[in-house]
C-alpha cells in the first residue's frame, strides 16, 4: 500500500459525506439534493400512504365544504332559504360520510369480504326500486333518485361501490388462476345487470364510472393486454350506439366537438354550459376574483354546485386554486397506486387499486368536461362536489383504502412494535398480517378446479421398460411417494405467512448469480465461486481423477451448455 492511498481514501469518504448531505463537489449546497432528501425519507417511511390518504382526504372535505358554500349562496337563498341551506345539507352528509370512514378504517377485511355479495344485492333492488312508478325520482332527465323525505339518495353510487368490493372478492379469488375466463367470469354477469339498470334510468355517465370500476378490478388483477383491447373496443361501440340512440347525447358529442376547436358560434344552444364554464375560468386568471366573489353563480352557469363547481374553483381561486385541487388528486392516486404495489393480499391489492382509479379517474373525467378535453357526462367532482350519496360513499371507498394502507407488511411491524401504542376506546384494532387461502378442492376435469384456480392432474410417470424392448411390462415398479408433512398441533405457535411477489430488480440480479428454481437465491456460478477462492487466497480443490475436468451437474448444465 502506498502512502497516496489513504488520501485517496479520505477523499472518498469526504466526497459522499457531502453528497449525504446534499452538497456537490465544490462544497456548495446541492438544491436537488435537499429537496429530494426528504421525500426520499418521506417515502421510505413505513406508514407514508396511510398518512397521505388520511391528509387528502381532510384536505378535499374541507375544500368541498368551502366551495359548496361559496356557489350555493345565491341558489338557496333564491329559493326562499336562508343562504346557508344547502351547505349545512352537504355538511350533515360529510358527517355521516366520516362515519363510514372511520367505520370501514376499523373494519377487518374478513368481513368485508363476507358482506361483499349481500351489499350487490341490496344495491341491485335499490336500482330497482328507482324503475318503480312512485318510488324513483326524475332530475334532469333521469330516473336516478329516491326521496326519502328530508333528503334524496342516488342508489346508482350505492351500487356502483357494492359493485367494486364484490369485482374484487370475486376476482381475488381467481387471480392465481392466470386464466383470462377465471376472472371474467362472473364478474361481468354483475357488470351487466348493474350497468344495464343504469342505463335504463338512463344515467350513461355513471355507467361509465361501473364499467372504468370492472376495467380497473381486471387490470390490477393481470387480465391479458390482448384481450383488453377487445374489452375497450366493445365498450367504445357500445358507448357509440348508446349515444346516438338518444338526440341530448348526441348533441352534446356535438356539442364536445365543436368546443374542443374552440367554435362558439351559437353560445346561446346546447354548448351555453360549455360556454360559461370557459368563461369563468378564464375570468379567473391566475390567482382568481376571491373566494366568493364568482359572478357565474348568480344564474349564468348552470349546476355550478354540482358538475361545474371546477369552473367556480378557477374562477375564484384562479389557477393556482385549481393546480393545487388537481395535485391532491395526483397525490391520492400516487398514494393508491402505492398502497396496491405493496399489499401482499389479493383482495386489498384489487380493492386499493380499484378504489383509486375509480376515484382519480372520475375526477379527472368532470375537470375534463369543465375545460373542453371531454363530453359533458354528469359525473361529479368526488368529495368537493354537492351531492350527498356520493360524498359518503367517497368517504367510505377512502376509509377502505386507508384501511388497506395500514396492512402494508412494513406498516403492520410498525404498528406493532411501537413503544407508544396504547389501547383507547377510539384507537383503531391492530393490523393482522396476511394468511393465504386454503387451495380450493380441485374439480372433476384435470386442470381445473371448482373455484377457478389452477390444478394439475396426476404426475406423469414413466413405466420401467424390459431390457431390449420398447414395451412396457406387464407389472409396472411402484414409485416412492415422498412421506406426507406432519401437522403443527394446536397449541403450536405459527409464524405470519405472506404471498410472496416477485420483483423486477431481485429476479434479474438471481439471473446474473446463477440462480435456478432448484438452487434458490444464494446460488453462484461454477466459474464464479472458484474465481472467489482464489481471490481469497484459498487452494482450489483437486479433482479426484487428477485435475480432468468433471462433466457439470445437473444444476449447472444447462448453464454450462
Amino acid at each position: 500500500m502506498t502512502l497516496r492511498e489513504p488520501v485517496r481514501r479520505a477523499g472518498a469518504s469526504a466526497a459522499a459525506a457531502d453528497e449525504g448531505s446534499g452538497r456537490g463537489a465544490e462544497g456548495r449546497p446541492d438544491l436537488l439534493g435537499r429537496i429530494a432528501a426528504p421525500l426520499a425519507a418521506i417515502n421510505r417511511a413505513p406508514l407514508t400512504s396511510y398518512h397521505v390518504v388520511m391528509v387528502i382526504t381532510c384536505l378535499l372535505t374541507v375544500i368541498g365544504l368551502g366551495m359548496v358554500l361559496s356557489s350555493s349562496n345565491v341558489l338557496a337563498f333564491s329559493g326562499g332559504g336562508t343562504p346557508f341551506d344547502i351547505f349545512l345539507r352537504q355538511a350533515m352528509f360529510v358527517a355521516i360520510g366520516w362515519v363510514g370512514f372511520y367505520a370501514a378504517l376499523r373494519v377487518r377485511i374478513e368481513v368485508v369480504r363476507a358482506m361483499a355479495f349481500p351489499l350487490l344485492l341490496a344495491g341491485i333492488a335499490l336500482l330497482g326500486a328507482v324503475l318503480i312508478p312512485g318510488v324513483g325520482m326524475e332530475v334532469n332527465g333521469s330516473r336516478g333518485w329516491i326521496n326519502l323525505g328530508l333528503f334524496h339518495i342516488q342508489p346508482a353510487e350505492i351500487a356502483k361501490f357494492a359493485f367494486l368490493v364484490w369485482a374484487c372478492s370475486v376476482i381475488a379469488r381467481r387471480v392465481r388462476s392466470g386464466y383470462w375466463l377465471d376472472m371474467l367470469f362472473p364478474a361481468i354477469l354483475g357488470w351487466a345487470v348493474v350497468a344495464g339498470l343504469i342505463v335504463v334510468a338512463p344515467d350513461l355517465g355513471m355507467a361509465t364510472a361501473t364499467t372504468v370500476v370492472l376495467l380497473a378490478a381486471l387490470w390490477f388483477a393481470g387480465y391479458p393486454g390482448r384481450h383488453f383491447l377487445y374489452v375497450l373496443g366493445f365498450g367504445a361501440i357500445v358507448f357509440g350506439v348508446f349515444a346516438a340512440a338518444f338526440a341530448y347525447r348526441f348533441e352534446r358529442i356535438r356539442t364536445f366537438t365543436s368546443t374542443f376547436v374552440g367554435d362558439f358560434s351559437n353560445p346561446q344552444g346546447s354548448a351555453y354550459q360549455s360556454y360559461q364554464g370557459m368563461l369563468s375560468l378564464a375570468d379567473g386568471g391566475l390567482f382568481g376574483v376571491g373566494l366568493g366573489q364568482s359572478s357565474a353563480k348568480w344564474f349564468y352557469l348552470p349546476e355550478a354546485t354540482n358538475d361545474f363547481i371546477f369552473a367556480i374553483i378557477g374562477e375564484e381561486l384562479g389557477w393556482f386554486g385549481a393546480a393545487v385541487v388537481v395535485a391532491l388528486y395526483v397525490a391520492l392516486g400516487w398514494a393508491g397506486m402505492r398502497i396496491a404495489l405493496r399489499s401482499v393480499d389479493p383482495f386489498r391489492r384489487l380493492l386499493a387499486g380499484t378504489i383509486t382509479t375509480a376515484i382519480v379517474l372520475q375526477a379527472f373525467i368532470n375537470i375534463g368536461y369543465v375545460v373542453g378535453l371531454l363530453p359533458v357526462t354528469g359525473l361529479q367532482l368526488p368529495l368537493i362536489s354537492n351531492g350527498g350519496t356520493s360524498a359518503v360513499v367517497t368517504l367510505t371507498s377512502l376509509g377502505l383504502l386507508a384501511n388497506c394502507a395500514r396492512h402494508e407488511p412494513e406498516a403492520i411491524s410498525a404498528i406493532l412494535s411501537s413503544p407508544a401504542r396504547r389501547r383507547r376506546w377510539f384507537s383503531l384494532p391492530a393490523p393482522r398480517p396476511y394468511t393465504p387461502e386454503r387451495p380450493v378442492p380441485a374439480a372433476a376435469a384435470p386442470g381445473r378446479s371448482s373455484e377457478g384456480a389452477r390444478r394439475y392432474g396426476e404426475p406423469v410417470t414413466r413405466s420401467p421398460q424390459q431390457p431390449g424392448r420398447g414395451r412396457p411390462s406387464a407389472a409396472p415398479r411402484r414409485t416412492a411417494q415422498p412421506a406426507p408433512t406432519p401437522r403443527p398441533g394446536r397449541g403450536a405457535p405459527s409464524g405470519p405467512a405472506y404471498e410472496s411477489m416477485p420483483i423486477p430488480a431481485d429476479a434479474d440480479r438471481d439471473r446474473r448469480r446463477g440462480a435456478t428454481a432448484m438452487t434458490g437465491r444464494t446460488a453462484r456460478p461454477v466459474r464464479g465461486r472458484a474465481r472467489d477462492a482464489q481471490a481469497a487466497g484459498r487452494p482450489r480443490r483437486p479433482s479426484a481423477d487428477g485435475g480432468a475436468r468433471q462433466s457439470p451437474s445437473p444444476i449447472h448444465r444447462g448453464r454450462e451448455r
